[in-house]
């Protein structure tokens, strides 16, 4: 289910589902990309409803089922349904849930809520999520080398937020998150062990973060022109039980940090030159489900969500879009990046750089929302095809 735990880039004020992300995103890279898969529908919907009736009576529903695909997760179906309104002066507000499944057996669901309310001030939300996600892990076994470790992750977890918006274009906010996820490893390796030492690994995660915004945008879902810029800093602490709760490890705190710029600029008639720069860092006891890396924090395409987990990463992102028509659209982004155990040390041994091209199908004449198909190839000559909602960035 988007690692953003970064999978919280996209705010509650684009949309009900993105708390509900955040949640997922806290308890690991499969669940935060099965989140942002299943969420992102809802998210981007629920932004975009302007109505010039106010009040939840004057609501609409929206149901909007999505296909796409993941590296990490594999293709699947992704189904949002919500109610929107919108309060006097306030920006829209909804109630909505996901399900969300795929062809690795993984299923999730969330069901959140958020409210903008007294002028667009304040805004408060609550989600809820469910998911069971399989993925591999790429790890190094002693005599074995690297192994892909297949991981089922169960994951239930909720929260809420409530943020203050100073102006238009700056805004705080304060997210606190439980979730309680089990990871069971599913491998030859590991089955061959006696069942006592068959890894368990039960965790409870409590998470604190703070978030900064400024955003200039001229639009939410196809920007022309300004700058978004985003500061999260997050405080954690975890429970860990392994071995059937026969060894138990003392709590441990961690501190984890992103930052994130992006812009963008009209160039000629219809073209657009955007770009996107990630900064993340982890403390040295942060679980490796919520640490960093190239393809995990950033969204950047090219690379798998997992190969590249370091507790410092940083990446850059530029891509031209364009329209062929008010239907159809192409884009042709590059993206680098680098990882390592501290910021001194980030390299692109662990990360590299990719290229590709993407095309857009326009949902939305009046909102600019688009359904996305790209794909890239990284400097391994490695190809990955996404599908999604909206733009990357």
């Amino acid at each position: 289910m988007g690692a953003d735990c970064t999978w919280t880039a996209y705010r509650m004020r684009n949309g009900l589902a993105a708390f509900a992300a955040f949640c997922v995103g806290a308890a690991g890279p499969g669940s935060a990309i099965a989140a942002d898969a299943a969420l992102r529908p809802a998210t981007k919907t629920a932004g975009a409803v302007v109505d010039s009736d106010f009040g939840f009576r004057a609501g609409s529903t929206i149901l909007a089922p999505i296909p796409f695909t993941n590296d990490v997760i594999g293709s699947g179906l992704t189904l949002g349904a919500g109610y929107l309104f919108t309060l006097p002066g306030s920006r829209p507000s909804g109630l909505g849930l996901g399900y969300m499944q795929t062809s690795n057996g993984t299923v999730g669901y969330g069901l959140g809520g958020i409210v903008n309310f007294a002028d667009g001030r304040w805004t408060l939300g609550a989600a809820a999520v469910d998911g069971d996600i399989n993925y591999d892990l790429p790890v190094v076994l002693p005599f074995f080398g690297e192994q892909d470790i297949s991981l089922t992750q169960s994951v239930t977890g909720g929260g809420v937020q409530l943020g203050y918006n100073f102006t238009p274009q700056f805004e705080a906010s304060a997210t606190l998150a439980y979730v309680d996820t089990v990871i069971k490893l599913d491998s030859d390796l590991i089955d061959e062990l006696p069942d006592f030492l068959q890894p368990d690994l039960d965790i409870e995660l409590g998470r604190l973060t703070f978030d900064l915004k400024y955003d200039t945008r001229d639009d939410t879902f196809y920007p022309t022109s300004g700058v978004v810029g985003s500061a999260a800093i997050t405080f954690a602490e975890e429970i860990d039980s392994v071995f059937n709760d026969r060894f138990q490890l003392d709590d441990r705190s961690y501190m984890k940090n992103v930052f994130s710029l992006s812009g963008y600029r009209s160039v000629g008639e219809n073209g657009i030159l955007a770009g996107k720069a990630v900064l993340c860092g982890t403390s040295d006891d942060a679980p490796f489900f919520d640490t960093c890396g190239v393809g995990f924090v950033d969204g950047a395409r090219g690379f798998s969500a997992l190969s590249y987990l370091e507790d410092y990463s940083a990446s850059a992102q530029v891509e031209f879009r364009g329209r062929l028509s008010q239907r159809i659209g192409y884009v042709a982004f590059a993206d680098v990046g680098g990882g390592g155990d501290s910021i001194r040390d980030i390299s692109t041994d662990n990360g590299g750089y990719a290229g590709g091209l993407g095309v857009r199908f326009r949902l939305s004449q009046q909102f600019a929302l688009d359904y996305s198909a790209d794909y890239a190839i990284n400097n391994d000559g490695d190809g990955f095809l996404y599908l999604y909602l909206g733009q990357r960035f």
